[in-house]
């Protein structure tokens, strides 16, 4: 009775040590892989089956690309080197033998395209370990939405992976050397300007018209129309073309204008009214005052027209 047992446990450890070996036999393959090719693993159709199913003691992320010049795949193309650039930054860091970095051309890898059903590129996958018995689906990188950068990949993969991922540029000298050339061109074009026009810069009419400006732009909703790419002008009903959208969730392009050039006349009136009237003769002045106010009631009445428009459900009205 003894024997039979004895076997029985000989045969399990022999089991358990044989899948061991086999996982172990994995991981050393894809370091072995890594190590020769500075970080980036290149995988078929077959070894990507082979590291991305069963127990997984490993992290795995997989370009899948379609770079053969007969697909035209720019963003592959794009992509590419940035990808590149995180698997060797990666290679560099203590966890290396823990998340691996493989790569499957469309060429090489058709099978796991028809299987995954993929019918654009590139993609990323993250497969995160798994023990025996888990099926743990893989985590897309939404490169629409995240963007194509390196540094945005890596943060991606440090959330994912729990692994601190850093991205290390080399310095591009060229380039470095080109912006060095061009500030010391600038500082010294500035310079010799300076001397001619140096009054421009130290007065202060010259700032407050800088600051006005400035002012009237943010105030106008400029900078909600360079984030959210609003239409010029949107046409009406029968025919009519609407300027000013209603509601307080949109906006036009043209709108952002339009409310600049009310503020600047509302403020230039109120300017001229305590600035210029009271330098004028006593006839003048009252002339002048009129003249002013007229203008103030009626621009202001103007911004109050176009507030109506953004809340429809505002009751009052001034002039128009």
């Amino acid at each position: 009775m003894k024997k039979p047992i004895s076997f029985l446990l000989a045969f399990i450890q022999l089991f358990f040590i044989g899948l061991v070996s086999a996982q172990d036999a994995k991981k050393e393959k894809l370091i072995s892989l890594q190590d020769s090719n500075t970080g980036l693993i290149k995988l078929n159709s077959n070894s990507y089956e082979r590291f991305t199913e069963g127990k997984r003691n490993y992290g795995l992320v997989v370009l899948l690309t379609a770079l053969d010049s007969q697909f035209n795949c720019v963003p592959c193309r794009e992509f590419d080197p940035e990808y590149n650039l995180v698997a060797k930054s990666f290679q560099k860091n203590k966890d290396s033998k823990n998340l691996f970095f493989g790569h499957l051309d469309f060429k090489d890898g058709q099978a796991v395209y028809q299987k995954l059903k993929i019918m654009s590129a590139p993609n990323v996958f993250y497969f995160p370990p798994q023990q025996a018995g888990e099926h743990k689906e893989f985590v897309k990188y939404d490169l629409a939405r995240s963007g194509f950068s390196a540094e945005s990949l890596a943060e991606f993969l440090t959330k994912q992976s729990g692994y601190k991922v850093p991205v290390s540029r080399p310095l591009n000298y060229l380039k470095l050397a080109t912006k060095v050339f061009l500030v010391v061109g600038a500082a010294a074009i500035l310079k010799l300007l300076y001397r001619h026009f140096g009054f421009i810069i130290n007065h202060k009419t010259t700032w407050t018209i800088l600051s006005i400006l400035i002012v009237l732009t943010m105030t106008s909703g400029y900078m909600w129309n360079r984030i959210r790419t609003p239409p010029f002008l949107m046409p009406g009903k029968n025919g009519e073309v609407n300027y000013i959208a209603s509601g307080f969730s949109s906006q036009l392009g043209v709108e952002s204008q339009i409310i600049a050039s009310v503020y600047g006349v509302l403020g230039f009136s109120i300017l001229a009214l305590i600035k210029s009237v009271p330098q004028l003769d006593q006839t003048s002045q009252r002339l002048g005052v009129y003249i002013w106010m007229a203008c103030i009631i009626f621009i202001f009445s103007c911004l109050l027209a176009i507030f109506r428009i953004k809340n429809g459900g505002y009751p009052f009205k001034l002039l128009l």
